[in-house]
């Protein structure tokens, strides 16, 4: 599937916002990806998943039992997946810093493939991944609708998106004049954290 047409679905649900925004991450940049609108619209979450689902089977990763999605948009994608490949999907569920939802059901070796709706900075991704290793459970790669990581982004593992979104970001301290002068819309800040199982 063409990466344009991926960006239009997000834009054509309003999930794909243009201005000067303070990302989660703390980062500021000219797009900002409200991906809950996208997820409002079950249609389009299955269009996506049905051609996510096509990227995942020629990558031929295929030795897995489940889908793990470290967050609600990542689930809901992730139960699309499942019910298409005719695989399983679990949420990791976290609280202040401890996954408090463990994949109780998968035993020491198994193979997992780990799914997000949006990947941005990677961290929620890494730090899920050396979670579940402390398991025993291996993570064979990350699935996403978007990869909007960073060039330097390394989860160890594959990251198969249907689009890349490498738009530049910026420290508060080295925002460009031209989107100094943009009033600055504010988003959800999250702090990242090392979660515990």
């Amino acid at each position: 599937m063409d990466p344009s047409k991926v960006l239009d679905v997000f834009k054509q649900t309003n999930a794909l916002k243009e201005g000067h925004f303070i990302l989660p991450s703390g980062w500021h940049s000219t797009t900002y990806l409200q991906r809950q609108k996208l997820l409002e619209h079950p249609e389009k979450v299955e269009f996506l998943a049905a051609e996510l689902v096509k990227k995942i089977a020629a990558s031929q990763l295929l030795n897995f039992s489940h889908f793990i999605a470290p967050s609600l948009g990542g689930l809901v994608v992730a139960l699309q997946l499942a019910r298409i490949m005719q695989k399983s999907a679990l949420w990791m569920r976290r609280e202040a810093g401890i996954f408090t939802t463990t994949p109780a059901t998968l035993a020491p070796n198994s193979n997992i493939f780990m799914i997000q709706d949006v990947v941005g900075t990677g961290h929620l991704c890494h730090s899920t991944i050396e979670a579940l290793q402390t398991r025993g459970i291996n993570t064979l790669a990350v699935g996403c609708f978007i990869d909007r990581s960073l060039e330097d982004t390394d989860l160890g593992v594959p990251l198969i998106s249907l689009a890349p979104l490498k738009r530049a970001v910026y420290a508060a301290q080295d925002i460009p004049k031209e989107l100094a002068e943009i009033p600055i819309t504010p988003t959800t800040v999250t702090t990242p954290t090392d979660w515990q199982i």
